[in-house]
């Protein structure tokens, strides 16, 4: 449906259009700004400020330093008096892909338990390229398909008793497990914890969030003149359209949390429970 009205609008010309080219080879996406450029015109309108754009950092008259990927779109997300990059639809998810790949290609590590040091050094020596290709394609027509030869085999072992670990990429099986021994440490120096509670913060429904969203509202006023139930749409679809917002929101009331109720930043270190020694959060 979306395509014949796409169609419809071109035909009768009611709305001016890009036309975006593709192709079979993948596009470049490190050192390489124009690319950037070329996918979001709207953000990038006269062609500068593109990320990791080696022209500009190569003149040394100019006096630029050399900015991370990361820093960048981080610096991208926070500038801008029209929050263009944190309400456009697609910018910080695609991004956001990028830089997981990269450092999932980067900081990928193999791991394996120290009795099974010798077994995987074997083991690999008799795992060849061809026998990787050969192997996948059989799992892929057929998932429950048996090894037969004898590379087959070893890589089937090897799937068993090796895990892939990716450090510092959020959600990995490396950051689950580093959160897990500094809880075993924790509980070793302290003692077991004797509060657990879940914070979730309503960002539909909070004027602070709003505030981060880019509404002009008098925090001092808002709740004189509203019914109840007032503007539950409008602060909803704001809040959508800003997901940068919305995180701000939650990092706000999770700082506050820990701060001022439970006392971290007081001088005294007192809060609603007293001295707090040691605290743990992870974020789903």
């Amino acid at each position: 449906m979306r395509k014949l009205n796409a169609l419809q609008r071109l035909k009768f010309q009611q709305e001016s259009f890009i036309k975006y080219p593709s192709g079979s080879i993948p596009l470049p996406t490190r050192h390489s700004p124009n690319t950037y450029g070329h996918l979001w015109p709207t953000l990038f309108p006269y062609g500068v400020g593109m990320m990791e754009n080696d022209d500009v950092r190569s003149n040394d008259s100019v006096g630029f330093k050399e900015v991370t990927m990361r820093s960048h779109v981080a610096h991208l997300l926070q500038s801008g008096p029209n929050r263009r990059f944190q309400t456009h639809l697609s910018f910080m998810f695609v991004m956001n892909n990028i830089l997981l790949r990269r450092e999932t290609s980067y900081n990928a590590r193999l791991a394996v338990k120290k009795s099974w040091f010798p077994r995987v050094d074997a083991l690999l020596d008799m795992v060849t390229d061809s026998t990787i290709e050969s192997y996948t394609d059989k799992l892929k027509s057929n998932p429950f398909a048996r090894a037969e030869t004898e590379g087959e085999k070893a890589a089937a072992k090897l799937i068993q008793h090796v895990n892939y670990v990716a450090e510092h990429v959020p959600g990995s099986m490396r950051e689950i497990q580093e959160m897990r021994e500094e809880l075993f440490s924790i509980v070793n120096t302290d003692g077991m914890p004797h509060i657990f509670f879940t914070l979730n913060p309503t960002d539909t429904n909070n004027p602070i969030a709003q505030v981060f969203a880019g509404r002009e509202i008098d925090l001092d006023k808002f709740f004189h003149d509203l019914n109840p139930g007032a503007e539950n749409s409008e602060r909803s679809a704001f809040i959508s359209q800003n997901p940068v917002a919305a995180a701000e929101f939650f990092h706000h009331s999770v700082k506050t949390l820990i701060q001022i109720l439970l006392g971290t930043e007081r001088d005294s270190k007192n809060g609603i429970f007293g001295e707090v020694s040691v605290y743990y959060g992870v974020v789903e």
